[in-house]
């Protein structure tokens, strides 16, 4: 049979009593079995390809997003990556500060008002005001005199003494609001984004049920008419402005606590010419986590 031409048998066969023997040999020709074997392999190949491309064409677009899905997602990492460099490019943690300047501290920023809230907040918030209604008091009206404070909220005051406190910590807070300003500008804060309540007890229940309404509160203290001493509560729950995150000690703290030692001090016609200002501990830059590093390997595992 043809499949057995590579096989040939050699009989040898000499007369008995001479002293030789009868042997038979098989041999293999290895050269033709090789070629055969080699030629069937690349008809094997040839056959599987043309069977994979006619496949391949005829579903030409799972064709495509098969060669080319690995890539999409290779390109998709590496944009994230640089969008997160960029988003983190901006943080002075991850800024180069061999010799930091000086930041004056400027006055109260306005708030930013979170969907959350209907649109609505307080650039700050204080107590103790003439508040009824638990919602907080806005301080529209300047009083002059004793009298006429008193005269608007003899209800509301439980006592003369913690009326006249009321009316001295209304000054203060009528002067930090209207001698705001931001970057040299003067900018007046509106009295309805400024919310007074009766005592810190009651503020502080409204900032906890109300969380992102306002970012920082005064609690005055002003037990005689040569005393006023405050101290500034801040709403440390973070949010993001354009996509930063906020920070309420350097961003608020700092800027209501300079403005009330100004008020204060105009309070009490004292010259003030302090100028306070901060500055960045100097540090070398700090390296942004990998986003390639740590997502990439699971993106290229699930392409294959």
């Amino acid at each position: 049979p043809p499949h057995l031409r590579h096989m040939s048998e050699m009989i040898d066969i000499t007369k008995p009593g001479d002293g030789s023997t009868t042997t038979t040999t098989m041999s293999m020709n290895k050269r033709e079995s090789i070629a055969d074997v080699l030629t069937l392999l690349w008809r094997q190949i040839i056959a599987l390809s043309r069977k994979n491309f006619v496949l391949a064409y005829r579903n030409r677009t799972a064709t495509f997003l098969r060669i080319f899905s690995s890539f999409f997602f290779i390109l998709l990492i590496f944009l994230v990556n640089e969008a997160l460099k960029g988003r983190f490019a901006i943080d002075p943690f991850y800024r180069d500060y061999p010799d930091p300047s000086r930041q004056v501290i400027d006055g109260i920023p306005d708030c930013v008002a979170q969907a959350t809230n209907n649109n609505e907040c307080f650039t700050f918030a204080y107590a103790p005001a003439p508040d009824s209604t638990g919602k907080g008091f806005h301080p529209t009206r300047d009083y002059t005199t004793l009298a006429d404070f008193e005269a608007d909220f003899a209800g509301v005051c439980p006592s003369s003494a913690e009326c006249e406190e009321m009316f001295r910590v209304h000054q203060v807070v009528d002067i930090i609001a209207k001698s705001n300003a931001l970057h040299g500008t003067p900018k007046p804060i509106d009295p309805l984004k400024v919310a007074g309540f009766r005592n810190q007890s009651a503020m502080d229940d409204y900032m906890y049920n109300h969380p992102t309404k306002t970012i920082g509160a005064y609690v005055f203290s002003s037990p005689t008419e040569r005393t006023m001493n405050f101290v500034v509560q801040v709403n440390s729950t973070s949010f993001t402005i354009r996509g930063v995150w906020n920070r309420p000690y350097i961003d608020y703290v700092l800027p209501m606590q300079a403005q009330a030692h100004r008020a204060i001090a105009s309070f009490f016609k004292v010259a003030n010419e302090v100028e306070i200002a901060t500055q960045t501990f100097a540090h070398p830059a700090f390296e942004v986590s990998s986003f390639e590093g740590a997502v990439a390997p699971l993106f290229l595992l699930g392409c294959e």
